[in-house]
């Protein structure tokens, strides 16, 4: 069994991309039980989820794509500031106090993934900088 080689920064930044957007996807299904919701719900947790699993392929293998590498960086800040925009709006327009909250966590969780994004060892890992 190997093992991913791989800073601990590039790690965070792969599951928190992934991981809010599971979350996202989860509190989701949990609002299309209400009376009156659509499938419409799902539309903005699954492009996250879509969007975040491909800078996350990119940043996870630059090996084997080096150009890819790259440029899921410059990807990976337009995926993060989109979606932690769309959820301080949706913290902001909440009504239920536990969306609110989960809409923050998550606008700051993509906050600290793109700061992550400009870390010395994400650009050594994908191969931006000298070592």
């Amino acid at each position: 069994m190997s093992r991913w080689q791989a800073a601990l920064e590039v790690k965070v930044i792969t599951g928190l991309l992934v991981g809010i957007a599971l979350v996202h996807i989860v509190l989701s299904l949990v609002l299309l039980s209400a009376p009156g919701s659509t499938v419409r719900v799902l539309f903005v947790p699954v492009t996250s989820l879509l969007l975040g699993a491909i800078v996350a392929g990119g940043l996870a293998a630059p090996d084997r794509f080096p150009r890819y590498g790259r440029f899921s960086r410059y990807i990976g800040y337009a995926v993060v500031g989109i979606m932690a925009l769309q959820h301080a709006f949706g913290m902001l327009a909440g009504t239920l106090w536990w969306l609110r909250i989960f809409f923050g966590l998550a606008a700051a969780g993509y906050i600290y993934a793109g700061v992550l994004l400009s870390s010395r060892p994400v650009l050594r890992h994908v191969g931006s900088a000298k070592a």
